[in-house]
């Protein structure tokens, strides 16, 4: 990977993200999920993430689950 790869809403499901585009934005808000940014300035343009954040994000996730009994 070169650090520039990009996924938009469907590469987030098939990397587990199972949110919908409303709680993606809040989430975004609130610093709590990488920020997306759109391609062109067109308003039809689809909102994208880098790749190497949303695993970054992922990754902080799976380290601070809580252990099972």
């Amino acid at each position: 990977m070169t650090g520039k790869e990009i996924v938009d809403h469907k590469g987030l499901k098939a990397l587990g993200i199972r949110y919908c585009k409303v709680h993606l934005g809040r989430l975004e808000e609130k610093a709590k999920f990488p920020m997306s940014f759109k391609l062109a300035e067109h308003r039809n343009s689809p909102r994208v993430w880098r790749l190497c954040e949303v695993l970054d994000w992922l990754d902080a996730r799976a380290s601070t689950r809580l252990p099972k009994l």
